[in-house]
């Protein structure tokens, strides 16, 4: 009888660890003692997946691409567990802190987000504006006095320089170089645009790219339109694009009243954020969490 108790037992026990085993393939994290299912993971991959997805330039081989020392792949999926894990840590504070939204405030930002993700939930959106009113909570004391702008504005003018340009775009090197040495000669840049540049969008109005900010262009043309002079016909530069040849009309600073709105945003912006980020790693700290990244399961095609 002992025996066959003793058999009994073990039978159970096992029995109990390989229902908990299945169950707990389910599980991609603990936080606090919530679960963060594996299909909580995998519906928020997808999400970002399908942006990434979503650029023309998309191609599958992206995934295995370095990202900061990582494949792009395993960046993302870290990034989708700490956003999970962030997302449980703040709806439990705000649960603390006793803050509830009305049936109302749930059903408008339902709304409102629908309209960018139409898969989302009613609970979600909840969650979200939680999430959202305890931040505010944190952060509603904030300002930016006019002297921070101010401040800002005369240690960063280089950020706020705009250049008026001008450019001919060629498929290869050989038109590029024999369209660079008529133009050396004398050629009127906006009759060449108008003859061989393969940028429709401006090719008719000679050229013209109008005025814009450091940083809008890709990084080569960037570079190369912030460092010429007002009237200053560039090389050719080789861009994924093809190859241009540009000419600067010349480089101005926007005034602090042009862009005194956008830095009183910029810095409100970063003092919530060091308000938060200080706030969430004391929670975190805190935070009892435990991940199962082997029960992962994504995939990319």
């Amino acid at each position: 009888m002992l025996k066959k108790a003793s058999t009994i037992i073990i039978f159970l026990v096992i029995a109990v660890f390989l229902t908990s085993c299945s169950s707990g393939k389910n599980i991609v994290a603990k936080v606090n003692n919530q679960d963060i299912t594996s299909k909580e993971f995998t519906d928020t991959f997808n999400m970002v997946k399908n942006r990434i997805k979503s650029n023309p330039q998309y191609n599958k081989d992206v995934w295995n691409k370095d990202y900061n020392g990582k494949k792009l792949i395993d960046a993302v999926k870290e990034n989708v567990m700490d956003n999970l894990i962030m997302e449980k840590i703040l709806l439990k504070q705000a649960q603390k802190q006793n803050i509830t939204a009305s049936s109302k405030e749930i059903d408008d930002e339902y709304n409102k987000e629908k309209l960018a993700n139409k898969d989302i939930t009613k609970e979600e959106a909840k969650n979200n504006l939680l999430i959202n009113k305890l931040i505010d909570g944190w952060t509603k004391d904030v300002k930016i006095s006019d002297e921070e702008i101010k401040k800002y504005y005369e240690s960063n003018k280089s950020q706020f320089e705009v250049v008026k340009a001008s450019h001919i775009l060629v498929a290869d090197e050989k038109t590029a170089n024999e369209i660079y040495n008529k133009l050396m000669q004398g050629a009127d840049f906006a009759q060449m645009a108008k003859q061989y540049s393969i940028d429709t969008s401006t090719k008719d109005k000679g050229g013209e790219l109008g005025e814009f900010p450091r940083g809008t262009m890709v990084q080569e043309f960037d570079n190369a339109v912030f460092n010429l002079k007002a009237g200053e016909i560039s090389k050719p530069v080789k861009t994924q694009f093809g190859y241009h040849i540009i000419k600067s009309e010349g480089i101005t600073v926007k005034s602090l009243d042009d862009v005194k709105d956008y830095i009183k945003q910029n810095l409100e912006d970063s003092k919530k954020r060091e308000i938060f980020d200080t706030k969430y790693n004391e929670l975190k700290k805190d935070a009892k969490i435990e991940e199962f990244p082997q029960n992962i399961k994504v995939t990319v095609d």
